[in-house]
């Protein structure tokens, strides 16, 4: 007979960020980690409460993120990990306050994902977890939301918070057939002007640019400050989310999408 601990191995969870410090807190708390030789920044896999766990970043936006279920698909069903099946996919990471309630290191769980590049929007899956969070729509977009005004404009789609990766990740998990959810931590909250037009320091394939960003801060030493304060902030936030996904009760077979449950 199968055991339990078993049949969950051969299920994995794919977690998809921006950069791999978003999910590096999560990694840490897994078991028999290694690094996956996958074309993407950043990927690696390890075991957490008898389920496979496989976390992937690419960069920001949504064609670089859905690379990663692209990526994450064929692994799975090719030597590497053909143990496994891929059972559903996670959006997560860092994310801008559109709700003056939303407050910095809040979780967000999305009921439903506004694509707002497209106008298109799709149901995202719930979680099961007895830590509180909160639900509503997020607005996904191929930009930063540096400033205010742009947040408030957004704010007018009904979404509680904006992020970049979301779209792409979800899009390409529907055409999959999987299961998909979305659950993000705030470092920026409604009101509050970001340090830089961090649009402006992207690639041209959509990643942010760190020699940009360096180089932006040396001519302009005022930001400075603010953006080693911007860095800190995203560590702790990635902590906090890290420590929210270790503490889910991941049962995508068991939860409808939209399925309200705190």
């Amino acid at each position: 007979m199968v055991s339990r601990e078993r049949v969950l191995l051969t299920m994995a969870i794919l977690f998809v960020a921006s950069e791999a410090f978003e999910l590096k807190p999560l990694g840490q708390r897994l078991t028999g980690c290694r690094p996956l030789k996958w074309p993407l920044d950043y990927a690696e896999e390890g075991v957490w409460q008898g389920r496979r766990f496989l976390l992937a970043a690419n960069g920001a936006g949504p064609k670089l993120a859905s690379r990663c279920v692209e990526v994450a698909l064929r692994a799975t069903s090719m030597a590497e990990l053909s143990a496994s099946k891929l059972e559903a996919v996670v959006s997560t990471g860092l994310c801008g306050a559109l709700d003056p309630a939303v407050h910095e290191r809040d979780i967000l769980v999305a009921s439903k994902i506004l694509a707002v590049d497209d106008g298109t929007e799709f149901d995202c899956r719930s979680i099961d977890c007895d830590t509180p969070y909160t639900q509503g729509a997020i607005a996904s977009t191929n930009h930063v939301a540096c400033s205010s005004n742009e947040k408030k404009e957004l704010a007018q789609t009904s979404a509680i918070a904006v992020e970049m990766e979301a779209a792409g990740v979800g899009q390409r998990t529907a055409t999959a057939g999987l299961p998909f959810c979305c659950v993000k931590v705030v470092t920026d909250i409604l009101d509050e002007e970001l340090v830089m037009d961090f649009n402006r320091m992207r690639t041209t394939d959509g990643r942010f640019s760190r020699g940009k960003i360096v180089s932006y801060a040396l001519t302009h030493p005022g930001v400075m400050p603010r953006l080693f304060q911007l860095k800190r902030r995203s560590e702790d936030a990635a902590g906090t989310l890290g420590a929210f996904l270790a503490s889910c009760r991941f049962q995508f077979s068991e939860l409808p999408a939209g399925d309200p449950r705190q």
